[in-house]
């Protein structure tokens, strides 16, 4: 297996599964002309391509500012230095940060560990390094907020990290590995809440693997409304420890039901242009199912279609014909596949573990230590 490599000025990125860092690139979408970077907590030591430049205190502020592909770092008003790489490494015994930026405004989040700054073509590019649980403890509290019982953040600090290091190449060839968004995970920096880190701490190093030891596909979603779906009805290909599951612990929430009107003349137009002649109006028109349907019956239209183009909560709904309108009766929010996070906070508020709530979701997987898993990949 191989070992972590160190990236430039004292920089790691995390390949390997057994690694305790990971290289997030935060503010992804946003193009950071100026902010200022601010020690909260431990020290910080400024390193750049001329080496290390000098120690920064609690409380220190940097003005770092993008000026003609160069990264300009300033301090109370004075120029330090134009550089190429700026590597902002805590050399404390705890460490955080606070990146408030200026150019844009309104951006402003604190973040654990070290900052890595990169100028690029008109913008910086901004790298958060931390330790996998620091990063674990602030995706759960940008997916899941604070309310959900204590027990369903260390289910969901398990699903965040197993997710983490099973996609560690998702941006590599943007020079980290995950992005802050949903497109990997949310991320919004440093968690403060305690249950929260409490959970990330105490299934540290827990992550979830199949029957061959290898690292699930850890999908999850928001409501399921009373049953989840194989993996195969969203995606292509089907997973054993994705099968959809009867569920009635989210059928009390908000979130299990929602309705939808839509124009009568845009539905028939769409589904007489996609559906087989043979289908009859009426059965499009006025529809219902008592368990979720990949396809429309008789055809090849999938419902998961129908979701993506009507920007529907879910793919679990009946069908009824109005004067001027078809009003969608749907149940659930989300693709459906996986954990159905209002069921399992619900589970976790009823006293069940975490892990009897991850194996009612996840069908034949094992719960193992990182340890484990390097003795099986090295098996």
């Amino acid at each position: 297996m191989r070992k972590l490599v160190p990236f430039i000025f004292a920089f790691f990125i995390c390949f390997t599964l057994h690694a305790e860092f990971i290289n997030i690139g935060v503010f992804a979408s946003k193009q950071i002309n100026s902010f200022d970077f601010s020690v909260r907590a431990g020290k910080y030591a400024l390193f750049t391509e001329s080496g290390k430049i000098k120690e920064l205190d609690s409380k220190a502020t940097l003005s770092i500012k993008y000026v003609d592909g160069f990264v300009e770092v300033k301090q109370n008003g004075t120029l330090i230095g134009k550089y190429r790489k700026v590597n902002l490494m805590g050399v404390g015994w705890y460490n955080h940060f606070m990146v408030k930026s200026s150019n844009p405004t309104g951006l402003e989040r604190r973040f654990d560990d070290n900052l890595k700054i990169i100028a690029q073509r008109n913008k910086m590019q901004l790298v958060n390094n931390l330790d996998l649980d620091n990063y674990v403890a602030g995706v759960v509290e940008a997916e899941v907020g604070r309310k959900p019982p204590k027990e369903y953040f260390k289910l969901q600090a398990i699903i965040c990290r197993t997710y983490a290091l099973a996609n560690t190449e998702k941006h590599i060839v943007d020079g980290y590995n995950l992005c802050d968004e949903v497109h990997c995970q949310a991320y919004h920096g440093k968690t403060f809440f305690n249950n929260i880190v409490e959970a990330a701490m105490q299934t540290r190093g827990a992550v979830i693997v199949d029957s061959d030891i290898q690292l699930i596909t850890a999908a999850f979603h928001s409501s399921c409304g009373g049953q989840t779906v194989n993996s195969e009805d969203v995606w292509s290909k089907s997973l054993y420890y994705l099968r959809s599951v009867k569920d009635t612990f989210c059928l009390k929430h908000k979130d299990a039901t929602w309705q939808k009107e839509i124009d009568k003349k845009q539905w028939k137009s769409y589904l007489t242009a996609r559906l087989p002649s043979t289908i009859p109006e009426r059965q499009y028109m006025n529809f219902s199912v008592s368990d979720r349907l990949k396809y429309f019956p008789e055809s090849k239209l999938s419902f998961e279609e129908l979701r993506g183009k009507f920007r529907l909560r879910s793919t679990y709904f009946n069908i009824q014909e109005t004067d001027s309108k078809v009003l969608l009766k749907g149940r659930g929010f989300g693709h459906g596949v996986g954990l159905c996070q209002i069921g399992a906070m619900e589970m976790a508020a009823l006293g069940y573990n975490y892990s009897e709530i991850l194996h009612f979701y996840y069908s034949g997987v094992h719960i193992i230590d990182l340890s484990a898993l390097d003795f099986f990949k090295d098996d």
